[in-house]
């Protein structure tokens, strides 16, 4: 019997090339349909390689992680790449011409990012005329608050790259042609794999090409991972890998223990829960003494009495009366009212 291919000894090629045949042909009959009841044409969609891990990551890493891929997702020649750098501007465009690198469609210094695109509109400019950013790596920690959150929300988040390199050319073309990981606090990354315009075979190759690398910039490696799914921007996600809902060796739980303390804690409570219940049942209600009309010394259970709890609506009726009945108190003691003209001026009616 012929040994089932495996991708880094874990993933079946069989059920990662089913799973993506089958969401691609889904994805493309979705966007074939969009295509014919929208005027303008949708954006290229991605195809995602979703990360779960068992461990969240503990802290939140600005710089990514570079994933090879063979079939890459930018062309320059399609798509404008721009480059941002330290100051002076003017020093890295020379230093690109000495070195005849035309694939940079455009260069932007801090300076510049700070005053020709400091207002929204430029920076929302900037961002919809370049479809990569790359970044000199002394300048990345300035970056997200010079550039905002609308570059995270496009995925466009600039890639560092080493301009004092002497391959700076190769530096450049492999920054482009790779793609990248992005570490959160979370439990679910996803990466970019693929394009929905390539071929199922090449969004396979990518896969195979791209899967080490991502599992070997994760904590803990294969034993941290608890699934990975594949999927679009607008798509479900299909499993092409999930580990084993157990406690064993590489398991779901393997490694989570629980505390010895929590079952003897929840029985104690359970006890002291049903001690007091128990005590409620056999204890009696106390009767108090109740006076009521010629008869004395009568008993009521004292759940009778306990007066219920009095609506809005009866509170007003019974101030209501209280006030009827004051004022008919001092009707009755001060005798016959007194005119609303004489109340004014303060006299007694019947006087000059």
């Amino acid at each position: 019997m012929a040994k089932t291919e495996l991708i880094d000894s874990h993933i079946s090629v069989k059920q990662c090339t089913r799973a993506v045949h089958a969401l691609h042909a889904y994805a493309s009959k979705k966007q074939k349909e969009q295509e014919e009841t929208e005027l303008l044409p949708s954006n290229e969609q991605y195809v995602w390689l979703q990360v779960t891990v068992k461990r969240m990551h503990p802290e939140h890493k600005i710089k990514p992680f570079k994933i090879p891929l063979k079939h890459a997702l930018i062309d320059p020649r399609v798509m404008p790449v721009c480059l941002i750098t330290k100051d002076p501007q003017r020093e890295y465009k020379d230093l690109l011409e000495s070195h005849k690198i035309k694939f940079i469609s455009r260069v932007v210094g801090i300076t510049k990012l700070k005053g020709k695109f400091k207002s929204y509109e430029a920076r929302r400019m900037l961002l919809k005329e370049n479809g990569m950013f790359l970044a000199d790596e002394r300048v990345i920690p300035l970056l997200p608050a010079l550039l905002g959150k609308k570059w995270f929300d496009a995925k466009k988040q600039p890639i560092p790259v080493c301009l004092t390199r002497k391959d700076l050319k190769g530096e450049l073309e492999r920054a482009i042609e790779s793609t990248y990981m992005h570490q959160n606090r979370g439990t679910c990354t996803s990466v970019k794999i693929g394009l929905l315009s390539h071929a199922p075979e090449k969004i396979l190759d990518n896969i195979k090409i791209s899967l080490p690398a991502v599992v070997n910039n994760i904590k803990g490696n294969w034993d941290n991972i608890q699934s990975l799914h594949i999927k679009t921007n607008s798509s479900i996600s299909l499993p092409i890998w999930t580990c084993e809902l157990g406690a064993a060796t590489g398991g779901r739980w393997d490694g989570m223990v629980q505390s010895k303390d929590a079952p003897e804690e929840s029985t104690s409570d359970e006890d002291s829960d049903s001690n007091d219940t128990d005590m409620d049942l056999e204890e009696e209600v106390p009767e108090v003494p109740v006076s009521k009309g010629k008869s004395k010394g009568t008993k009521k259970p004292l759940a009778e009495i306990v007066e219920k709890p009095i609506t809005p609506k009866e509170v007003k009726q019974k101030r209501s009366a209280e006030g009827a009945e004051k004022k008919k108190a001092k009707i009755v003691k001060g005798g016959p009212a007194k005119s609303a003209k004489a109340a004014l001026i303060g006299k007694k009616p019947g006087r000059p």
